[in-house]
């Protein structure tokens, strides 16, 4: 499942991981202050700093019921930032599916297979047109399945 993480027992590095997801998203809904988006969420501006962080204090963890307000606020799945400060997602998922990952969102997996698949097309036939079309076809399937171990697409 794309986004899912094995917990490795460094919680500082889960909030700091939900601390920069969570301040990506702010700045995507347009909110200028933390203060705004804790007031969009129903959240104390103390707690939400606690969540994001300050310039001389690291993300801290917050109560679930804190979380969920999160959720909610930002249009996230019920959940998801809980399990990014437990360590058992590296992602957070928007209500509409996107995933929203450090530094970027996917939006569309199965239009990033097709692209990485018209990309993968053009390359082997560029760079090794010695290649018959079944040796391609392979190289490709691999390919994929990596990228699927890795989470970078879904599973089929």
């Amino acid at each position: 499942m794309c986004g899912m993480a094995t917990p490795d027992g460094d919680p500082t590095r889960h909030l700091q991981k939900l601390a920069a997801l969570v301040t990506q998203r702010r700045v995507a809904l347009g909110f200028a202050s933390k203060e705004a988006a804790a007031d969009a969420c129903g959240i104390s501006h103390t707690t939400y700093r606690k969540i994001e962080g300050t310039e001389t204090a690291a993300p801290s963890r917050v109560r679930d019921s804190t979380y969920a307000k999160l959720d909610v606020g930002f249009g996230f799945r019920p959940g998801s930032t809980k399990a990014v400060a437990d360590g058992v997602s590296d992602s957070i998922t928007l209500g509409d599916g996107t995933q929203l990952i450090e530094g970027g969102q996917i939006r569309d997996f199965s239009r990033l297979e097709e692209e990485v698949d018209r990309a993968f097309t053009i390359s082997a036939q560029l760079t090794a047109p010695h290649l018959t079309l079944s040796e391609a076809k392979a190289l490709k399937d691999e390919m994929f399945k990596e990228l699927r171990a890795r989470g970078v697409l879904k599973e089929e």
